[in-house]
């Protein structure tokens, strides 16, 4: 099916056919996810030809191919890539909706990733860009502004899967036509994981006292961090390096849920408690790790990737604001007359 698909890209590519001639090929994994929705619509923008790679259907424009498995042989993924310029790998087990253990954290993660990126040394001549993550480098806080310079320190299996496919693509790939990014949380509309709950957390007309919470994070917009793999794709200066990307300004939990609420039309509805009542509360119903987390921050500088001519958001929270004028979560009716 993926030879198959790729051949027929490969004939609308040849002289004479007005569609695709002279556009370079890009093969996207998870191209239907919440990244790779908005990274298709760029790279289209700019002229490339998309070619989405997934093991479910994909309801998208661009033709699809079938991604194999981990346990697939090299040759499939090589067939696979047949006809391809350029491979950006999103697809990975992130949020996962049941319990998934570290062998097919593994799999998923970095045996893939490891003959994927074999295959792309054998078969491209463009880039290969890798969308790892902050989680390769550190755990969930962080003391002071971290760098690429910063030993890794991954705290959590995720975190070392992604950090073990980053060393593949390196020993895998010695003509460094490889971009590794190391993207901190990233937010947009129809995020998910973390800042959805936050979403539905913003939605509720209740005070919360989440002024009280120091710790400053690190985000990253959906869309510049798109802009950062178009960035990657297109320059040598970025070949052979890995990046963290993150927006410019750090921001509290206060400042999102403020952002959201403004971006809703509401009221912040935000206030501060001493910090030892917090604790106090925060012990009393089991929440004491998460409440030393939110505590502490996460700060992480992508200063390296803009000396390369890539630009980030510098605030954060007018983005947020702004997304959720347009991705206002729905009120429970028994809530809406308080809202």
């Amino acid at each position: 099916m993926a030879t198959s698909l790729l051949h027929d890209t490969i004939q609308d590519r040849l002289p004479g056919n007005n569609i695709t001639r002279n556009r370079e090929v890009v093969l996207i994994t998870g191209a239907s996810g919440f990244i790779g929705s908005e990274l298709v619509r760029q790279l289209e923008a700019a002229g490339y030809y998309i070619v989405s790679a997934s093991r479910r259907s994909v309801s998208s424009g661009s033709p699809s191919v079938y991604l194999p498995d981990a346990n697939a042989p090299e040759s499939a993924f090589e067939a696979l890539l047949d006809g391809v310029d350029h491979v950006v790998h999103l697809a990975a087990i992130h949020h996962a909706k049941r319990a998934v253990s570290d062998d097919e954290y593994y799999l998923a993660n970095c045996v893939l990733t490891a003959k994927l990126a074999k295959a792309a040394h054998k078969k491209i001549n463009g880039k290969f860009v890798f969308t790892s993550s902050i989680r390769a480098q550190c755990g969930s806080v962080f003391d002071g502004v971290l760098r690429e310079s910063d030993p890794p320190q991954p705290t959590e299996f995720y975190g070392q899967t992604k950090l073990a496919a980053e060393a593949e693509i390196a020993a895998s790939m010695p003509r460094r036509n490889y971009t590794i990014l190391r993207p901190v949380l990233v937010y947009g509309p129809n995020a998910t994981g973390n800042l959805a709950k936050l979403m539905r957390l913003a939605a509720l007309p209740i005070l919360l006292p989440l002024k009280s919470l120091p710790g400053k994070r690190s985000l990253l917009d959906r869309g510049a961090l798109c802009a950062a793999i178009l960035h990657s794709l297109k320059k040598p200066n970025t070949d052979g390096e890995t990046f963290i990307v993150a927006d410019r300004r750090p921001v509290t939990i206060g400042d999102i849920v403020a952002a959201m609420r403004r971006g809703m039309g509401r009221h912040e509805l935000l206030f501060a408690v001493p910090a030892v009542l917090l604790d106090f509360s925060a012990t009393l119903t089991g929440q004491g790790e998460r409440r030393k987390r939110l505590g502490r921050d996460l700060v992480a500088s992508s200063a390296k990737l803009e000396a390369t001519g890539w630009r980030p958001v510098d605030d954060p929270v007018r983005q947020i604001e702004h997304f959720c004028r347009s991705s206002r979560p729905i009120i429970p009716a028994s809530l809406k007359a308080r809202a």
